[in-house]
């Protein structure tokens, strides 16, 4: 286990206001040894997650807040934490004896509800930053925020694109790990809710055994019978599906897991602040790395924390939260909406790109998808479908 910590004094404004500053506490918690940034599973030198943490645009969040929280007489702590899988939960109650109120995690599904357990009877908010999967939500933690885009968000985005283009016929391909199934069905039900028509649902294989071929071989596995206008592919190591463009037996688009991908956010957003939100990251990360869409999703989610705390009519923890989790929030994220959380699932509702590697084709909720209340709640689950477990 590794505990450190990165104080953000306030300037003069504060200073000068001594009386009235308070100190707003917030943690980041991370695995030591991520499985999901593991760099050994990137063949050929290819990056096929990002090579940086997401405590910069922690500390960037920080940074670009400081204005107002020093207005608002408050000197921002971050608390950082590397764990073990073994000891994470413990940690996390030491970050919240030590005074942690919001804690942000970088941490796959199965640890983020491990904390939010363990934090239940505290007085910490605990904010996703991720982990997308679906389950984590209808787990319904009262003390859970969730800024990292639903399974089902990011379904519904390529859907959406698909219904646009008129690309009525899919053709499935998913990977035999849980979180390709857990991508491949959530694109399904999407799918079925706009009526498209999965032709086939295939899962391929990434071994060259001769005996699987029709599993392993891409002109094999995309062929057959039936036509279809698009590819869905679910493929959450990236290995199979960056071979799959080009070498399909239909000249047909590939969308998903490589082609055209559905994220939170790319460097290559050039609208709304965008590409000062980049370049600000660029200059603050180590080798002036680009920002992902995890890199966003830890940012915002700081951005929340800090325009509650700024914003909010009273000094205590109790109005900081309420404003966070209310309708009236108002999150600048340089996507050219006002975000705030869904009070039925706790997640943040923030429209998605559609981007190839090197360019945004689209922006999400796509024109022509409506919702009673709010457009942005055109991605993902609604009220109306979101139960509990």
């Amino acid at each position: 286990m590794k505990l450190f910590l990165t104080s953000v004094l306030a300037i003069a404004l504060a200073l000068a206001n001594t009386a009235k500053a308070d100190t707003l506490r917030i943690g980041l918690l991370r695995l030591e040894q991520d499985p999901r940034y593991d760099e050994d599973m990137a063949y050929a030198r290819i990056q096929l997650r990002p090579l940086g943490d997401v405590s910069t645009a922690v500390q960037m969040a920080i940074s670009d807040m400081k204005i107002l929280t020093d207005a608002r007489g408050l000197t921002t702590v971050l608390s950082q934490a590397l764990a073990d899988e073994t000891d994470l939960t413990t940690v996390a109650s030491e970050l919240a004896s030590a005074g942690v109120t919001h804690l942000i995690v970088d941490l796959p599904a199965a640890q983020v509800d491990a904390v939010a357990t363990v934090l239940a009877d505290t007085q910490v908010t605990v904010l996703n930053t991720t982990a997308p999967d679906d389950w984590l939500r209808s787990k319904c933690h009262a003390n859970l925020l969730h800024t990292a885009a639903s399974d089902r968000m990011i379904a519904d985005t390529l859907v959406q694109h698909a219904v646009s283009q008129k690309w009525k016929n899919i053709l499935v391909l998913r990977g035999k790990t849980e979180r390709d199934g857990t991508r491949a069905d959530a694109f399904m039900e999407a799918a079925a809710r706009f009526r498209l028509r999965i032709v086939a649902d295939r899962e391929f294989d990434l071994s060259t055994n001769p005996s699987m071929r029709e599993q392993n071989n891409i002109a094999l596995i995309t062929g057959g019978s039936r036509d279809y206008d698009a590819i869905f592919m679910a493929d959450e190591i990236g290995e199979f599906a960056r071979y799959v463009p080009y070498q399909t037996a239909l000249p047909r688009p590939v969308i998903g897991a490589t082609g055209l991908v559905a994220a939170e956010w790319h460097w290559a957003f050039e609208r709304y602040g965008a590409p000062q939100v980049n370049s600000r990251f660029e200059d603050q990360s180590k080798d002036a790395r680009r920002m992902a869409w995890q890199d966003w999703s830890a940012w915002i989610a700081t951005r929340a924390v800090l325009t509650a705390f700024a914003k909010a009519r009273g000094d205590e923890l109790a109005d900081a939260n309420a404003l966070l989790r209310a309708a009236k929030l108002r999150l600048d994220g340089s996507k050219g909406a006002q975000m705030s959380f869904r009070p039925w699932s706790s997640q943040l509702r923030m429209p998605i790109l559609l981007s190839t590697h090197n360019a945004i084709i689209a922006v999400a909720p796509l024109e022509g998808f409506l919702h009673q209340t709010s457009t942005l709640d055109a991605l993902g689950y609604d009220e109306r479908e979101f139960a509990c477990d």
